[in-house]
């Protein structure tokens, strides 16, 4: 079965989601989320997941797949999103994880053993250097990193060996176009704060009370937003200073997600500077997705 999709990718807070709700509203399209922390069940406010309103206008997949507490990789989100595709519905796919799109386009396989070369090469860089090198190389898996890990040499090898493994195998593949947001360093900044301080207005430390009663995984506890969240209620910060941490994670966040969409996908990107409304950005979008055609989807 042949199917595929519209891809729209961007940073946090490029507008992607916005764009994608505005076309699906008018043409009726399924949207697939392609965020690896949007598959939490429970965390809402911190993921900046489509309103009760938004998803009474659209229809929505790849959303609340898992409770916090269950550890969830991209096999299980691609066995999930699954039969949106082959709904038979025009699907758009709006997301910010480069893995889950590289995988929906290009195919997913194993991890192959581990490299021996590779790892005495690793192994022969001091951290400073291993660090940038898994930043850089394997983004959004050490973007799932806890503070703790990304401090230990050993797992900032062992992501780069999976991403070098992954990254072989794909990078014989072709690549097909798919469209970004393109937002300007300073205005994303703006953004993000602008997106922290109506997180916490709209309950965010309501709902991290909740979810740190529960035995999270790894990867939700540590997720933006949430750990700084969970930081207050235990008195480690003030409210202050957990907005501004998580300002800057996010920010961080936003250029491990440039760099990967540079690097492993074919992005037409779209500026969205140059664009005084959302209608007229849905409208770029929309003719750029007409010229190059939906993306296949890899299913097998």
């Amino acid at each position: 079965m042949t199917v595929s999709a519209n891809f729209l990718v961007g940073t946090t807070a490029s507008g992607k989601s916005a764009v994608a709700q505005h076309l699906a509203e008018r043409a009726g399209q399924l949207i697939v989320s392609a965020d690896s922390m949007n598959i939490y069940r429970g965390m809402d406010i911190g993921t900046a997941k489509p309103t009760a309103a938004d998803r009474a206008k659209a229809d929505y997949a790849g959303f609340d797949l898992a409770d916090p507490t269950e550890n969830f990789n991209v096999a299980a989100y691609l066995a999930a999103t699954r039969p949106a595709f082959e709904s038979g519905r025009d699907v758009i796919v709006a997301g910010g994880t480069g893995l889950y799109v590289k995988c929906l386009t290009e195919g997913f396989d194993d991890v192959p053993p581990e490299n021996a070369a590779l790892r005495a090469e690793l192994e022969a860089l001091d951290f400073s250097a291993l660090e940038r090198r898994a930043k850089e190389g394997a983004a959004d898996l050490y973007a799932n990193l806890t503070e703790d890990d990304r401090r230990n040499p050993r797992r900032l090898i062992r992501i780069l060996e999976k991403n070098g493994a992954a990254m072989g195998k794909w990078n014989s593949k072709p690549k097909p176009a798919i469209v970004g947001l393109r937002v300007e360093r300073e205005v994303l900044l703006k953004r993000v704060e602008a997106r922290v301080e109506s997180m916490y207005s709209a309950g965010l430390l309501d709902e991290a009370r909740q979810l740190i009663q529960l035995d999270l995984s790894r990867t939700a506890a540590q997720a933006i937003g949430y750990a700084e969240a969970f930081a207050v209620l235990r008195n480690e910060m003030t409210l202050e200073e957990a907005q501004e941490k998580t300002i800057i994670r996010t920010r961080q966040l936003a250029k491990r997600q440039m760099t990967w969409f540079r690097n492993q996908l074919n992005v037409e990107w779209i500026d969205v500077a140059e664009f005084d409304s959302l209608e007229k950005l849905a409208a770029a979008v929309s003719a750029a997705w007409r010229r190059i055609g939906p993306a296949p989807i890899i299913l097998d």
